[in-house]
């Protein structure tokens, strides 16, 4: 069997991945200098650095992350572990539609995602250390903000690359991105008092969440300002609590003519039980939600919502996550001195039919 010409100029003819060394052959230098060039890193000429580039270009040379990472150059990985559960994961559409703006951000500047399911927060703040002093990621992205979170000390202490998605105010010293859930809190409850609405119910998401802990407040703030009752049910960020959650609010002496729930799936859970409980929505109970999503524009009735796109949440947080390594890459240190705080998105109310039978349905592009 005969060998192309230009098969036989890549790696050593073996099936092999093209290694440093064959480049470093091919154009008559040491391999540290190939090194030095492929990293960007002083001690070779312009010209030298131009010639090295073209070669490894010519052999469809790839970087070794390992080698990447011995080297201290950037491994182009950005880490972000969960401790939620995967079948709740898998449910939620706003999370999915966010991972997916990070993914479409870090990808276009070759960036990876390296992602992992745990089972308690103690046990993110290892895979982090781990992370770290291994050189398997770059910076982490840090979700599900807790109260007196844990994560954010370790993290000051690693003084790795870290990005905080949630607060405001709850970072310590980490940047952070958010969405103003109080403004998004505000925007429900007044339009829900506006439409006449006396006692309105809040179906919680999980309470361990600051977000959770931070809408609870803004809700009960809102309802004694306006003069209304306020009745909070907890669940979890799931659709068969949401269902419990709703069925025990009918059950109550005074039932809620209005009900927010804390994201679309929950919404629609909540929307089955009253169908099957023959409560009209919005005649009997109102239905709004916090988080949009094709699903809950779709249902009928439309369900009132929070408009903001996920997608855009995670192409913000990635592009900060971006900013940060880059600040602390140049610094040769931690990420120190960043700007703390970055709203990412305004909340928009987006009204229809479950609250307002007069709000007629329009084509709306998703959210996304």
């Amino acid at each position: 069997m005969t060998t192309s010409k230009s098969a036989a100029s890549r790696g050593s003819g073996r099936g092999q991945r093209v290694t440093i060394a064959d480049i470093a052959r091919r154009a008559g230098v040491t391999s540290a200098a190939v090194s030095l060039a492929v990293n960007g890193r002083p001690g070779v000429s312009d010209a030298t650095r131009t010639r090295i580039m073209a070669i490894a270009r010519e052999l469809d040379w790839e970087p070794s992350p390992a080698a990447r990472a011995l080297a201290g150059a950037p491994v182009l990985t950005v880490g972000m572990v969960l401790a939620r559960p995967a079948e709740v994961l898998g449910n939620e559409a706003f999370f999915g539609a966010f991972v997916a703006g990070l993914q479409e951000v870090l990808s276009a500047q070759d960036y990876s995602l390296q992602m992992k399911i745990v089972d308690s927060p103690e046990a993110e703040v290892d895979t982090y250390r781990r992370w770290f002093a291994q050189r398997r990621v770059d910076g982490v992205v840090v979700v599900d903000l807790r109260a007196d979170d844990a994560r954010i000390p370790a993290l000051e202490e690693l003084g790795q690359p870290a990005l905080v998605v949630g607060g405001p105010g709850h970072h310590g010293s980490l940047p952070a991105v958010y969405v103003d859930d109080a403004q998004a809190t505000h925007l429900l409850v007044d339009h829900l008092a506006e439409r006449g609405h006396r006692r309105i119910a809040r179906v919680a998401g999980t309470a361990a969440f600051l977000h959770t802990a931070q809408r609870d407040q803004a809700f009960l703030d809102r309802c004694t300002e306006l003069g209304i009752g306020g009745v909070l049910q907890d669940a979890g960020f799931g659709a068969e609590d949401a269902a419990v959650a709703t069925a025990e609010l009918l059950a109550s002496d005074v039932p809620p003519t209005a009900i927010i729930f804390d994201s679309d799936e929950m919404a629609l859970s909540g929307s089955h039980v009253l169908a099957e409980s023959g409560v009209a929505v919005p005649g009997d109970i109102a239905v709004a939600s916090y988080e949009d999503s094709p699903l809950a524009r779709t249902h009928r009735p439309g369900i009132t919502a929070i408009g903001r796109s996920a997608v855009e949440y995670g192409r913000v947080a990635a592009t900060r996550m971006l900013e940060v390594i880059d600040a602390a890459r140049r610094r040769g240190s931690e990420s120190d001195g960043m700007e703390s705080e970055v709203r990412a998105l305004e909340p928009e109310l987006v009204v229809r039919a479950s609250t307002d039978p007069a709000a007629q349905p329009v084509a709306e592009t998703a959210a996304g």
